[in-house]
């Protein structure tokens, strides 16, 4: 008699890759060269290393906290069994609180941009009727399978890359030297601003939360997880750069005085 044997298919490294750099790359990305016009280019590279190390190591951390329970196992077991229900409850708030702002963002933001859409299509749909659409569609997806989620991820994240690319990619050539380095302004201060975009720089690489998730996906294997964050977060440093290179590089730093107050006003 025939045996038939199977094999179980392991989910492939990009999928897990993408749902880290699709988790930190988001529309405040445009925004970091506003924030970070003060400290100027190369102090602004410096802030953006440094937190990619500091945030890559402490989800490495949470990932080696997460090894020492059962796949499943996320911030309430592990908090609650090394800290204490009195740590567990503020972490646990903490995590809500966040994931509740963002949440409504999303849905929020969402919702704005499919009303329009379907108006340019004389389509009528409320912005709070799409919203709450594309929030059953995302719930959906979660629903299905991390997979399905990873999938959804590299459709969106690649979107993203070629749209910015597309937009964005001609001024690569048209980057200034002498706008980069700042050489119109003589005698200027980079430093003080520095510690000014620390925080910002901290909210542009929050993916820690998917770390569970991630062994959840890939079951304990620390080899593959640890690539998956370190790929991601690479990713995400990587577009960062480009995107300050390309506006400080075309951009003299005086003219972000008048931006700013511009992006309020939007």
């Amino acid at each position: 008699m025939a045996t038939l044997t199977t094999t179980a298919t392991r989910p492939s490294l990009f999928g897990g890759v993408v749902i880290i750099g699709g988790t930190i790359i988001g529309a405040g990305m445009f925004s970091l060269p506003v924030v970070m016009s003060g400290a100027w280019f190369f102090w602004s590279l410096a802030a953006l290393v440094f937190t990619w190390f500091c945030m890559l190591h402490s989800g490495l951390m949470i990932l080696e906290a997460n090894l020492n329970y059962r796949i499943g196992s996320s911030f309430d077991t592990i908090t609650k069994d090394l800290l204490g229900k009195g740590w567990n409850l503020v972490n646990g708030v903490s995590i809500a609180f966040v994931l509740y702002i963002l949440t409504y963002a999303y849905i929020s933001a969402s919702g704005s941009i499919l009303h329009h859409t379907f108006s340019e299509l004389s389509l009528k749909v409320p912005a709070r009727a799409a919203g709450f659409g594309f929030a059953l569609l995302v719930a959906f997806i979660v629903w299905m399978s991390t997979k399905a989620v990873s999938r959804m991820t590299a459709i969106v994240l690649g979107a993203k890359v070629i749209t910015f690319f597309l937009t964005f990619g001609s001024l690569l050539g048209h980057v200034e030297p002498t706008t980069l380095f700042n050489v119109a302004e003589k005698n200027a201060s980079y430093a003080p601003y520095l510690l000014m975009t620390l925080p910002f720089c901290l909210a542009s690489f929050g993916y820690h939360g998917n770390v569970p998730s991630l062994m959840k996906y890939y079951g304990k294997d620390p080899r593959t997880i640890i690539r998956c964050l370190t790929y991601g977060t690479l990713l995400a440093l990587g577009l960062y750069v480009v995107w300050l290179l390309v506006t400080m590089g075309n951009i003299p730093r005086p003219q972000f005085i008048d931006i700013a107050p511009e992006g309020r006003q939007h």
